[in-house]
């Protein structure tokens, strides 16, 4: 009995079809792997999400309260006024920066919840997006996974 005859041993045209047939499944099984692969974190996730907005928000008060400062004192140089400019565009700097963080707080808050309703509606339709968090209980069939 030759080596080639022996069951275990496999013939050579099988293993190019053999290896044909592990590229198609290696394929496959990657792209099941990257549909269910987890989202990756937006920038500044974890811990630290939502700390770009706190920043823009202080920021903006700040940026107001000094802005109305800079023209109050400048005004109230060059009029000989004492601290009246000062105190009145501070105040007004500092409203006008209150307002900038409601803004930014309401654009945030919208964006949120039209997030919040774009996976609500995939699920209605049965498929989340990329980045939905995941609700299945495992007890339903996975869809098509490509195969």
């Amino acid at each position: 009995m030759t080596p080639a005859d022996e069951p275990n041993h496999a013939k050579p045209d099988n293993d190019a079809a053999r290896a044909e047939r592990l590229k198609d499944l290696d394929a496959k099984l990657s792209a099941v792997r990257e549909r269910r692969a987890p989202p990756k974190p937006a920038r500044g996730g974890g811990r630290w999400a939502g700390h770009e907005l706190a920043w823009r928000m202080v920021i903006d008060l700040a940026a107001g309260i000094a802005v109305g400062g800079a023209m109050g004192y400048g005004l109230d140089v060059l009029l000989g006024t004492a601290p009246l400019f000062l105190i009145v565009l501070v105040l007004l700097g500092f409203a006008s920066g209150v307002r900038v963080m409601m803004q930014s707080a309401a654009d945030h808050q919208a964006r949120l919840k039209a997030k919040e309703e774009a996976w609500d509606a995939a699920r209605r339709d049965n498929g989340a997006p990329q980045g939905a968090p995941d609700t299945t209980t495992g007890a339903t069939a996975p869809r098509n996974e490509g195969m």
